[in-house]
């Protein structure tokens, strides 16, 4: 039986065969091609890479953010470049922001399903792990939830003030993105000793 290999772009985006690629998945794809022929630093990490999918946010004021999704199997090598690799998606982009995170899933317990659902894939774990992903190379050092007079939660996310600079200029983003994925209202601030957070 005869297999087709993939070449060019496209090998950087692998998506069901049910589904074609949407324009944005396609510059991205080429993007990271480009990079991947072009820049001898990156080459090396990204020969054996692709990508999911790719999605553009509206994140307010004029300005959009560009999410790219890996399979997880290949998220660490992704954060192994992640600096180089976004700065120079950035400029690829437009000056949009560009995220990079895992393709994760939410495994839902059904009514008449007894079957323990993985912990990996129960709607907590999820969020948790897309709001690190979204975050890298930052850690959450502390949160605080606030209960809102509608009956909503909003969530304060404390994060490392020694890395502000890593991560400061995507804040806004990040809680965009984060609450379209995961419905989850955050903001962010930055704390210079975690236990101090009882005291904010």
């Amino acid at each position: 039986m005869a297999t087709t290999q993939v070449v060019g772009p496209r090998k950087k985006l692998r998506k069901s065969a049910r589904k074609s690629a949407t324009p944005l998945e396609d510059e991205v794809a080429q993007a990271i091609f480009d990079l991947e022929v072009n820049n001898k630093s990156l080459k090396p990490v990204l020969q054996p890479l692709y990508v999911n999918t790719a999605k553009e946010v509206d994140i307010g004021h004029g300005k959009r953010a560009v999410v790219i999704f890996s399979p997880l199997r290949f998220l660490k090598k992704f954060h192994r470049i992640h600096k180089q690799l976004t700065a120079e998606l950035e400029k690829k982009f437009s000056g949009k922001q560009v995220l990079v995170i895992g393709q994760r899933k939410i495994t839902r317990q059904g009514k008449h399903n007894k079957n323990k659902i993985p912990r990996t894939r129960t709607a907590v774990s999820v969020r948790e792990k897309i709001l690190a992903d979204l975050l890298y190379p930052v850690d959450v050092v502390g949160r605080r939830w606030r209960h809102k007079t509608d009956g909503s939660k909003q969530t304060k996310i404390f994060l490392d003030a020694r890395e502000k600079d890593k991560v400061e200029g995507k804040i806004e983003a990040i809680s965009v993105v984060y609450k379209k994925l995961t419905g989850v209202d955050a903001s962010f601030g930055f704390m210079t000793n975690p236990l101090l957070q009882q005291f904010q």
